[in-house]
């Protein structure tokens, strides 16, 4: 019911607005300049994702117009502007629980001749096509594509004075939270339980936004894409250790830094990953306050069993470890995973 409303409303917003339908304008493709996220679906380049202080100017810096209908849906915000380079009405959906970004639904139109919404049909479809790839026919006559990051369709509404109007629906399905994806975590983990950790703990908890809820990490700064860049751990001491984070372009955590400010101690750790995003190598070094290496771990995954969402869930290990003044050695280490998952509405 929420969904034919909004189409209502926005029908009878583009009735009153718009007296010309389908003109082009100069900014046929306008550029985000913001910071881009690879892990999650994009409208014209904004990151479809997170709480209104993210998506909000995200939205209007592409030149969308926040205005609001007569009776608006709680939880909703509505935009007008253009859908690459045509006029176009926005309306982004929020979810209940987290007010995080749910959907984001596109209208154009309606358009009083078919030649006209043939036109811009095609070239939204093109448009999308080039950005996301191929789409498949659904039987109500939509077409729809359905991505690790999120689910996209186009579609139209047929009206009974027979002009149309076109529908675009984006639909973010990754956490906004990337504490697991930087992990090499895929899907909505909850809980990972590791035999024979090493670098990661024995049991990691994920809530459903992706967000560790560990109790070690405190003063947390995430980025506007969901990603952390710094925290602490609280030391035995009562001091605080600083952390800092680093990440590559598609998003994967590359390097993480704890320094122990009272000890002077600082340990980095850093990653490098194989085609499917999994952790391939992975490192740590500890430099005393001369900014001598005391320690080095290097390691090595062999993933040999994964679960249905790709996750490994056995590793045969090797590593290499090295202490300042002592012989350095290598091991094998056999790990196993269980791992269970948020369940989906």
């Amino acid at each position: 019911m929420k969904m034919k409303r909004l189409l209502a409303i926005l029908f009878t917003i583009h009735c009153s607005l718009f007296t010309v339908y389908g003109q082009y304008t100069t900014s046929d493709d306008i550029t985000y300049k913001g910071e881009r996220d690879e892990r999650c679906i994009d409208m014209m380049g904004v990151p479809l994702e997170g709480p209104d202080s993210v998506f909000l100017p995200a939205l209007k810096s592409i030149g969308l117009e926040q205005f609001t209908p007569e009776d608006p849906d709680p939880g909703d915000y509505y935009f007008r502007g253009e859908f690459y380079g045509i006029k176009a009405n926005f309306v982004v959906s929020t979810d209940e629980k987290t007010g995080l970004l749910s959907t984001v639904l596109v209208t154009s139109g309606p358009y009083r001749t078919f030649a006209l919404y043939d036109r811009n049909y095609r070239y939204f479809l093109l448009k999308l096509q080039r950005h996301f790839g191929n789409f498949d026919a659904k039987g109500d006559g939509s077409l729809h594509l359905m991505l690790d990051k999120g689910y996209v369709k186009i579609s139209n509404t047929l009206h009974e004075d027979k002009s149309r109007t076109i529908h675009v629906f984006y639909l973010n399905t990754t956490p906004y939270y990337k504490d697991a994806m930087s992990q090499g975590l895929k899907g909505s983990v909850q809980e990972v339980i590791t035999e024979n950790p090493v670098f990661e703990g024995q049991v990691e908890h994920f809530d459903e936004n992706g967000k560790n809820s560990t109790i070690d990490i405190i003063d947390r700064e995430y980025n506007a894409n969901g990603y952390l860049v710094k925290a602490a751990m609280q030391e035995p001491s009562g001091q605080k250790s600083t952390l800092s984070y680093e990440y590559d372009e598609e998003g994967n955590l590359r390097r993480r830094t704890l320094t122990n400010v009272t000890e002077q101690v600082r340990s980095v750790n850093e990653y490098t990953y194989n085609d499917d995003g999994e952790i391939k190598t992975q490192s740590q070094k500890v430099f005393d306050k001369t900014n001598e290496c005391i320690l080095s771990i290097n390691m090595k995954n062999d993933y040999t069993d994964h679960d249905e969402e790709g996750n490994w869930t056995r590793n045969e290990l090797k590593l290499m470890y090295w202490e300042k003044g002592r012989q350095a050695r290598n091991m094998n280490v056999v790990q196993t995973r269980t791992i269970s998952y948020w369940e989906e509405d």
